[in-house]
Parts: structure tokens; sequence; C-alpha cells
């Protein structure tokens, strides 16, 4: 498909698919600059619900000014199928970088703390991803030797808001629950009960976890061994395969893992600031208490 022609757009390479459709790296025309363009599967069109949702979520993505959300620049629909045109970032996917092993400490909290900063603002406006994993996280910047960057901060970036719902919206036609998704998706969304902001907070706790230990909170190898673990095992405690956690770790993983959403961080940045908590405490110090759950914002 390379070099096809797509409206404005010339498409030069592909750089990802998915079950949500592909994503080029590609010229607009029109305005000559080169973007990333996702295309969605030609079948999400024919779905009035998809399209009208597609629509309306788009439009409030578009909104976002958060600077870990990658900027849309525009949407729409070309010769009947659903596309978004959004900035070109140029990056490597979390769930790559963590092929090769655990971050360091301060890194994953780092990480973690930007995707939480991306969530609460798209919260704020009634937006959940309801896909928040590793392959949905963009890293730009080198990783030196104590797990931060060498030259900055580096930057971490959530992308694909493709199936992201409002809170108080209906519910649509979704895209087929796969592995790749269900290692980190809440038990409410699992068994079909009443969920909110909170689903994303434990797949944020999923991603946290996965970044201290480099593996999944359950590994399972097939679909229902997966959503049985998240149902009905315990959050993992990372200082298992990583002693040399700070003291607290275990704690935070599990509120943000707890079965029950009232139980959980009633925010992923109140989850992130439990985690950047833990590298601040004194040496010795006793364990940290973990903030109370309280209301979602």
């Amino acid at each position: 498909m390379e070099g096809e022609v797509f409206g404005p757009y010339r498409l030069d390479a592909l750089i990802g698919s998915g079950g949500m459709g592909e994503v080029f790296r590609a010229r607009d025309t029109a305005r000559n600059r080169v973007v990333a363009l996702k295309r969605l599967p030609r079948q999400l069109a024919v779905d009035e619900e998809y399209r009208a949702r597609f629509q309306r979520e788009s439009a409030l993505v578009a909104q976002l000014r958060e600077p870990h959300i990658i900027p849309i620049h525009d949407y729409g629909e070309i010769d009947g199928q659903l596309y978004i045109d959004m900035r070109l970032v140029e990056g490597k996917d979390l769930a790559k970088v963590l092929a090769t092993g655990a971050l360091g400490v301060g890194r994953a909290v780092d990480v973690v703390s930007q995707i939480a900063d991306a969530l609460d603002a798209a919260h704020t406006e009634g937006l959940v991803h309801r896909d928040v994993k590793p392959s949905n996280i963009l890293l730009v910047g080198r990783a030196g030797p104590d797990g931060m960057t060498v030259t900055d901060r580096g930057v971490a970036y959530l992308v694909d808001f493709g199936i992201a719902r409002a809170v108080d919206g209906p519910t649509l036609s979704a895209a087929g629950l796969a592995m790749g998704s269900s290692g980190y998706m809440a038990p409410e969304r699992l068994t079909g009960d009443d969920w909110d902001l909170r689903v994303d907070v434990y797949s944020l706790a999923c991603v946290l976890y996965e970044c201290l230990v480099g593996n999944r909170p359950f590994p399972a190898k097939s679909l229902p061994a997966a959503i049985n673990a998240h149902l009905n095992t315990p959050p993992p405690r990372p200082s298992e395969h990583r002693p040399d956690l700070p003291v607290g770790f275990d704690e935070v993983v599990a509120v943000g893992m707890a079965k029950d959403p009232a139980e959980r961080y009633a925010s992923a940045g109140r989850l992130a600031a439990a985690a950047r908590a833990l590298l601040t405490a004194r040496t010795g110090s006793q364990p940290f208490p973990v903030p109370a759950t309280g209301p979602a914002p």
C-alpha cells in the first residue's frame, strides 16, 4: 500500500497495524506536511452507531491540549473509510522496550506519571481510553543506566483513543477482546458490570507492574486463563520478582489493581502520586501509607 493515494494523503510507509486499523507515515499534500495517518477497518464505517461515536469522540480528543496526548489535526471519512490525521512522533512503543527487560524504577514511575497526566486530562473531558497497555504508550528519548534519559527526561505519549468511550455515553459496538488487551483489562469490563474511568486506573497499575518486573501481571497463555486471573487472582507482588524495590510498591499495585473499583485509586494521578512518593521516602522509613481512594473526581 506504500505510495497509495488516499484523498489528499500519500501513504509512504506502514508504521503499525492492529485490530483497530493501520497507521501510516503519510504526506498531507494539501498542507505539505508529514503526518501519522490512521485508517480504521472499512466495516466500522458501515456501523452507524460506531460512526457517530467516532465523530463525537474524535472531536473531543482533538480539543485536548495535554502534552502527553498526540495532537489530532483532522478526522473524518474518505471513500467509505474512517481516518484520523495526527502529528507524527518518532519513538518506540513501551511493549518493544519491555521485551528487553524491566525499566529502572525511576524511569518506570516517570513513564506512568506522564501517562497518568494524559488520562486525567481525558477523564476530565468525559473520555475513558479503555485500552491502556504498553503497545499504546510511545516513548521518545534515550534511557541511561539509571533508568532515566541521558539528555532529558524523555517523553511518554498515550496513543490510540480509537476505542475510547464517553463516560456518560451509551455502550456501542466495541472491538473484539484479544490477548493484547485482556492482559490489562479491569474485572468489571470483563463481567459487563457498570464501569467508569477507574478501568483506566486498573490498566495503568498493570502497566506499572510490567514496567517494574518486565512481565504482565497475569502472563496467561490463553484468553480464558487471562480473564480468570483478572477476575479471581489477587494482584501480584512486584517485590517477589524484584526484591530491590523500595518498600510500598506492592501496596500501590494492589490498590491500583483492586477487583472492586471502589477500593482503587480514584484517579490515575493518585496512583502516580503514590508511586512517586515511594521514590522520595527516606531510607529506613516506614512503608508509604497508601492514600485513601475516595470518590472519583
